[in-house]
């Protein structure tokens, strides 16, 4: 489990998951964030003591028992609305606007050689096919035009 505690933000992030609380008051008043990872963390202070190096959450462990029900809730909500993205329909903008900034390459007036122009017309095809071609998903070629699958634009 990953943890943090903002004092002063009155914030707790869980496997990031962050809510807002109203009551950190088990953390004292020193203490300006905690950190934990997994097995270890470390205790920043706003007073000028140096950080702690932590080896078991203790009294923060209060951060994660306290708060779960409003952590759930925002996990939750972010699932959701991370499945109400159409990422088809975010991956066909990514193709189309390929297409578009490469359509000066099919002008009549466009002085480009013969071999460049086979070569944009095979690059544009090939965005064309993505759909039936791709490995990856929608929403890994949404996220990355730099994902594998794209065809490489002709320089």
């Amino acid at each position: 489990m990953r943890l943090t505690i903002i004092k002063d933000d009155n914030c707790v992030v869980k496997d990031s998951v962050a809510v807002n609380v109203t009551d950190v008051s088990y953390v004292p008043a020193n203490v300006h964030a905690v950190q934990w990872y997994d097995s270890k963390g470390e205790v920043e202070y706003n007073d000028g003591t140096a950080n702690l190096e932590i080896t078991e959450l203790g009294i923060y462990a209060q951060a994660s028992t306290d708060h779960q029900a409003a952590l759930d809730a925002e996990a939750a909500s972010l699932k959701a609305a991370e499945d109400a993205i159409n990422w088809t329909e975010n991956f066909k903008s990514v193709r189309n606007e390929k297409l578009k900034n490469s359509d000066w390459t099919r002008l009549d007036d466009i002085t480009l050689t013969s071999d460049k122009k086979t070569a944009w017309a095979t690059y544009r095809q090939a965005l064309r096919d993505l759909p039936t071609t791709k490995s990856g998903t929608d929403k890994e070629l949404a996220e990355n035009v730099n994902h594998s699958d794209w065809p490489t634009q002709p320089s």
